[in-house]
């Protein structure tokens, strides 16, 4: 028999079937409940996972995600779940305990998410014991790809750009109002869509201007959440998520200004649930 691990943001969805002598690793889409259906949940794992899966015995389902955050959301998850893999014992978790379970394993400490979105707690080393919300993409996610890629596009309409810049900008991405404004209030993933565009900081991170927006909203992810946890200094941070892994240096300076103490970046989180899971199951 194996088990199923699956770590599930905005953006993709990876999956890990373990078993005894190897882990094979599977990605789809990402199958947030508050963007997806149990019924198109069912259908990306139907179409996307079980084909490559085969005839693979599954008896414990981990799944981590973006949106698990209620009871009902959860229940949307495990009912897809249930449907393809009728057997199993289905275990459904926030993705931020899965953050605070990679990053600390049985530690206390302050874990974070960087990615298509933002996010932290503060961990006990078994559960997550203070939580700020992040307020998602519309109202917060500072420091997230999506927080990046709002500010990205409104700094293009505003002519605050850069000429160099904003040709580049303009030759790589879509910056077509109709098509932006299409995205942001037609599509059902607005945040994945808008994220997209916080690439072009990526490319040009040694620009004063890039410079200058990542660090504003890495300090304002730092100084207006991160710092506000229960004695916040006596902890390491430690991140996930590809924003995080790809900008550590100026992450780690601002946290030292900040008296905080930095931690490890891991880019994805899957091989540390596996080998979290390893040890929960031994």
């Amino acid at each position: 028999m194996s088990i199923l691990i699956a770590d599930s943001g905005a953006t993709k969805t990876e999956w890990c079937v373990k078993s005894a002598d190897e882990n094979k690793i599977y990605k789809t889409e990402g199958l947030n409940p508050y963007y997806h259906t149990p019924q198109s949940i069912q259908d990306v794992i139907e179409h996307d996972l079980s084909p490559k899966i085969g005839e693979t015995k599954i008896s414990d389902i981990y799944f981590y995600g973006a949106g698990c955050d209620s009871e009902e959301k959860k229940q949307e998850v495990e009912t897809a779940l249930a449907h393809s893999f009728p057997d199993a014992a289905i275990h459904i978790y926030h993705d931020l305990l899965g953050a605070a379970r990679a990053c600390f394993f049985d530690e206390p400490g302050i874990a974070c998410i960087l990615g298509t979105g933002s996010n932290s707690c503060l961990y006990d080393g078994t559960e997550i014991i203070e939580h700020i919300p992040s307020l998602a993409f519309i109202l917060g996610d500072e420091g997230s790809a999506g927080y990046f890629g709002k500010k990205l596009i409104n700094k293009y309409y505003r002519f605050e750009i850069p000429d160099e810049l904003r040709e580049d900008l303009e030759k790589n991405y879509n910056m077509d109002l109709d098509y932006i404004n299409e995205g942001v209030y037609d599509g059902t993933q607005k945040s994945r869509f808008i994220a997209s565009y916080a690439a072009f900081l990526g490319e040009h991170e040694d620009h004063p201007l890039i410079r200058e927006m990542l660090y504003e909203g890495f300090e304002n992810f730092i100084s207006r959440i991160v710092m506000k946890y229960t004695n916040a200094s006596d902890y390491e941070v430690r991140f996930i998520g590809s924003v995080a892994y790809a900008h550590q240096d100026m992450i780690d300076g601002i946290l030292a200004g900040h008296n905080m103490k930095p931690g490890r970046y891991i880019g994805k989180p899957m091989k540390r649930l596996i080998e979290y899971h390893s040890i929960e199951v031994h």
